[in-house]
Formats: C-alpha cells, sequence, structure tokens
C-alpha cells in the first residue's frame, strides 16, 4: 500500500498537504488519494474513515486568504479533520466550516458514456501505477450516478477481501439482478490482469493492456453513443413537425369545422347548394371525429401507440426491431455498417488478450446488440469448433452482414495472425461509411419532412376558405 495521501482540493485547486502527493493523478497538478487502510465493517471502514467525519460532497468554508480578503469555497475531501490543516497550508485562516451538501444523484443505470468515461479514467490511473483499490475509491466520489458510485464503492471491497478486478466489477449487479457492467468491460479488466502490456497498434510503444484496452472500450461506447445521439437529435425537427400538424387537425376538425359548417349553412342557402369536395371530405371526417365511433377509434389508436411504445421497449420486441432494420430500403444499409462496426471492435479489443478462438466468438456473440450478428458469431463458433475451417470460408454466408470486404480482411488477418489491427482499422471504414449514409438520409429526412406535411396543412387551408368563394360569387351576382 502506498504512503497516506489526501483528496483535497480547495476551490478546484489542491493545497499539497500530506505525507505524499502523486501529481501524475492530475495534469494541473491538484490530484489526491484517500489513504486506504483496510478494517472490519463498513464501506467506510474498510478504507479507514470514520462515519463521523465523512461528507460525500466535501465541506464548505469560509477565511481569510493572505491578503487579508474574505474568502468563501468548498474543500472537496471526506476527512473533515484535514479541512484546516489543507487551508492553513493553502494561505487560509478558517473561520468557519461546515458539511457540503449536493443534489440527489440520479439512480439510473449507467449509460454508454459514462462507462466510457469510467473505463477511461480507470486505464489512465492503472497505467501510472495506483491501486485498484484506490482507483475504486478515487472514481467513485466523482461519479454523480449513485448507482455507478455503489457499484464502485462495492468493487474496491470485494478487491481488498482478495477478488481480481474483473471477479470484483462481474460481482455488481443492477435493481434487476443482471450485471451491471458490460461483459466487454469485464473482458479488458481481464486481459488487462492477464496480459500486463501490449503494443500500441498506433504508436508501437508498450503500454499497460488496462490502458489499451478500456480506451479501445470507451472508443467503441462513445462512438456508438454519438451515433445514437445524432439520430435522436436529427429526428427531434420531423418529430416535431408531425406532432404539432396532428394537434393542428385535431383542433381544426374537433372545434373550427363545426363552427364553419353552420356559418356555410347559414350562408349558403338554396336548393343547387353544395360545398366544395375538399370541404366536403373535412366536414365528414369531423363528423365521424366527433362521433362515438371517432373517439372510439382515436382512444383505440392511441392505445395501439402506447402497446407498441411499450412492446417496442421490451427485449422481445427491441431484438425484432433491430433485426428488422436491417432491411429496410432507405435506413439498412446504415445500421448493417453499424453493427458490422460494433461487432469488429469488440473481436479486435477481445483478440488483444483472449487467445482462444471461440472465446472470442462466444463473448462478442453474448454482447451483440443485433440478435442476427449474435446469431452470426454463434454459428461461425460452431463451426470453427467442429471444423477447423479457414474464417473467410465461414463468413461466406455473411456479405449481407459484415461487408463484401470482409472476405478479404479475414484473408489477411489468417496471414497476419493480427486480428487486432486487422478489424479494428476495417472498423473505422465502415464507420465512416455508416456516418455518411446517415447524414445523407438524415439530410433528406429533416429538409423534406415538411413537403408532405405543408401540402396537407394546405388541404385543411383550402378545405375552409373554398366555400368563401361560393359566397363572394354569390354577392357578387346580386339578388
Amino acid at each position: 500500500m502506498k504512503g497516506a495521501k489526501h483528496t483535497v482540493s480547495v476551490g478546484g485547486q489542491a493545497g499539497r498537504g500530506g505525507d505524499s502527493y502523486n501529481p501524475a493523478l492530475n495534469p494541473a497538478g491538484d490530484g489526491r488519494v484517500a489513504p486506504l487502510r483496510p478494517k472490519e465493517g463498513n464501506d467506510n471502514a474498510a478504507f479507514g474513515l470514520s462515519d463521523e467525519l465523512l461528507s460525500e460532497n466535501g465541506f464548505n468554508f469560509v477565511g481569510v486568504d493572505s491578503l487579508n480578503e474574505k474568502v468563501k469555497g468548498f474543500v472537496q475531501t471526506s476527512d473533515e479533520a484535514m479541512v484546516p490543516k489543507e487551508l492553513e497550508r493553502a494561505g487560509i485562516r478558517v473561520q468557519s466550516i461546515s458539511p457540503r451538501t449536493g443534489g440527489r444523484k440520479n439512480r439510473k443505470k449507467p449509460s454508454r458514456v459514462e462507462f466510457a468515461s469510467l473505463a477511461e479514467q480507470f486505464g489512465d490511473l492503472m497505467e501510472i501505477g495506483e491501486s485498484p483499490t484506490q482507483i475504486c475509491r478515487l472514481l467513485a466520489y466523482a461519479q454523480t450516478n449513485q448507482v455507478l458510485a455503489d457499484a464502485l464503492f462495492n468493487a474496491g471491497e470485494l478487491i481488498i477481501n482478495g477478488r481480481s478486478l474483473s471477479e470484483a466489477f462481474g460481482a455488481q449487479v443492477d435493481s434487476n439482478g443482471a450485471p451491471l457492467f458490460p461483459v466487454t468491460f469485464i473482458c479488458a479488466l481481464r486481459i488487462g490482469e492477464e496480459v500486463g502490456t501490449a503494443a500500441d497498434s498506433d504508436s508501437g510503444v508498450d503500454k499497460s493492456a488496462f490502458l489499451l484496452t478500456l480506451h479501445r472500450f470507451a472508443e467503441a461506447e462513445k462512438k456508438a453513443a454519438a451515433i445514437r445521439a445524432s439520430i435522436k437529435s436529427a429526428l427531434m425537427y420531423p418529430f416535431a413537425v408531425i406532432v404539432f400538424c396532428i394537434l393542428a387537425v385535431g383542433i381544426v376538425e374537433y372545434f373550427v369545422m363545426p363552427k364553419m359548417v353552420e356559418l356555410y349553412s347559414t350562408l349558403l342557402t338554396g336548393d343547387d347548394t353544395q360545398l366544395p369536395l375538399i370541404t366536403r371530405i373535412m366536414i365528414a371526417g369531423s363528423d365521424f371525429l366527433t362521433s362515438w365511433w371517432g373517439i372510439g377509434a382515436v382512444l383505440l389508436s392511441l392505445g395501439g401507440l402506447v402497446f407498441f411504445i411499450k412492446w417496442a421497449r421490451s427485449p422481445q420486441g427491441s431484438d425484432k426491431l433491430k433485426v428488422m432494420a436491417l432491411r429496410l430500403p432507405v435506413f439498412g444499409a446504415f445500421f448493417r455498417h453499424y453493427f458490422a462496426a460494433e461487432t469488429l471492435r469488440t473481436l479486435a479489443m477481445l483478440s488483444a488478450g483472449i487467445p482462444s478462438m471461440t472465446e472470442r466468438f462466444q463473448v462478442a456473440a453474448e454482447t451483440s446488440s443485433n440478435p442476427e450478428y449474435a446469431k452470426m458469431l454463434r454459428h461461425v463458433r460452431h463451426r470453427f469448433v467442429t471444423e477447423s475451417t479457414d474464417l473467410h470460408k465461414l463468413f461466406v454466408p455473411y456479405p449481407f452482414l459484415m461487408g463484401k470486404e470482409f472476405a478479404g480482411v479475414l484473408m489477411t488477418f489468417e496471414k497476419t495472425a493480427d486480428m487486432q489491427n486487422t478489424f479494428h482499422n476495417y472498423a473505422e471504414v465502415v464507420e465512416t461509411r455508416a456516418q455518411r449514409e446517415l447524414e445523407a438520409v438524415l439530410f433528406w429526412l429533416q429538409n423534406f419532412t415538411i413537403v408532405p406535411v405543408g401540402i396537407f396543412v394546405g388541404f385543411i387551408v383550402a378545405a375552409l376558405y373554398s366555400p368563401m368563394f361560393e359566397i363572394a360569387g354569390r354577392l357578387g351576382q346580386g339578388p
């Protein structure tokens, strides 16, 4: 165990207190690590911290600096006894100290971006030689997601009790009892434990396997999250336009059209009076929607929409939609490239430390987010085990999923035995194509959603005002 260090920062700047200081923890030179002295008892006691001295968010202080100016701020530390000492070393005369309370942390399942950030930070700290227990404790205090913070505390305690990193993180579960951390994250930790060091494909320099595999994991998760975010952002505009259109039609049909019909019936009299066709269509729609049959149809449609959303969010519905998405006429190519890149990056990362080819495909199948790709990987693994056939022959049936060039990529891998770099490079090519296709599709979707909506709104306006021309014509003819 390393020398005692204290997690202290004053208003974002750290005092250099304690008997040991490690500037590598923070490029700005203000990093500290809380002391880790295993004891029996709860999580806090396991790290040598008493409950009465703990403040999860640090401590607020009021004091006077060396220029005799009043200073207010906070010290991010878990040990209240250290606050005045650290502030005194920083040249602050303390007047008052109080526990710092923060907002409620969210307890949702961590997002892909949160897992990616955690992986990057964990890899960086492992690279500079910090112990896993210190890293878990340090990163736990930095989390805004309480579920992730609790998992880090629990993992740190398991490591103290003799569990390996991969075992400690693999033991963490969510509220439903399912594994909390992605399998690929656990595999990255396992590779780091077993391999130790590995050559960086970009620089050729040997680095910590933890750093390389966790950064690869983080890179894949961030790219996937960025693509999803771009899709959601691009779909907001057409979604808002469609919702506005539906609301406008509902207002016209339920409230405006009945009043207009009364007006037209009053002004247009005579046996040969007949409203324009588009107006009669709107009136018929209004009569239907305001009837019991219409109200029932609207309620049934809303119920069907709610049912579809719930089904789409269920594991069965989500898997079905993901398989169907691969064959969509416009979006299909994008989804195929997206899931192909995900599969390639997973296999590239696993190849860094898992020598067994069958285990690589097994883990990749378990972690695949698309059932079609998982089925492909399981089939290839089974045939590889039973027949020991070359991979480029086993993937012959799957150019639709992996791309036509993938056979050549596999032949290159079989000659070089370098799956990590070969698959990683091809994944970047596939991701570039996916991004281009996504940009093209979203461009047309964003810019031309307004066209059918504009036509529909124009139809409503024409239906409302066409009878006005009939009235004007009659008034022009006179009595």
